[in-house]
């Protein structure tokens, strides 16, 4: 079976998976449907992770397994770390935002700014 598209092969625009097939019973749903956190990692990102997990975490032994250094296994981490958590960055810093507008427009005070991005995390 074919690995999911994430791109057009013509023009590069992102893919949407529209349509779900069960070859077995032939139903088919259709809609817009995500396509996982996941497939933000390249081919080799995948496949790193796949064996950081598969070595339970343990950096010393995913060193073992791809023959790779450990200063390259936290790189590697660090890259997947960044593709994988940028939404929630970016979402902490709308609401950030928001409460800032919140303060600039006189509706909330300093005080219950603060408590509230202490609240959020």
């Amino acid at each position: 079976m074919n690995k999911r598209l994430k791109q057009c092969p013509v023009c590069n625009s992102n893919l949407e998976i529209v349509e779900y097939h069960c070859p077995e019973c032939d139903t088919i749903i259709k809609g817009k449907f995500g396509i996982g956190d996941l497939s933000l990692l390249s081919p080799a990102q995948q496949e790193f992770a796949k064996t950081f997990l598969c070595c339970s975490g343990n950096i010393k032994e995913v060193e073992k397994a791809l023959n790779i250094s450990y200063p390259t296994v936290k790189n590697k981490l660090a890259e997947i770390t960044s593709a994988l958590c940028v939404n929630d960055r970016k979402e902490n810093d709308v609401k950030s935002q928001e409460i800032l507008d919140e303060i600039e427009k006189g509706n909330i005070t300093v005080e219950e700014a603060l408590s509230e991005l202490k609240k959020r995390g």
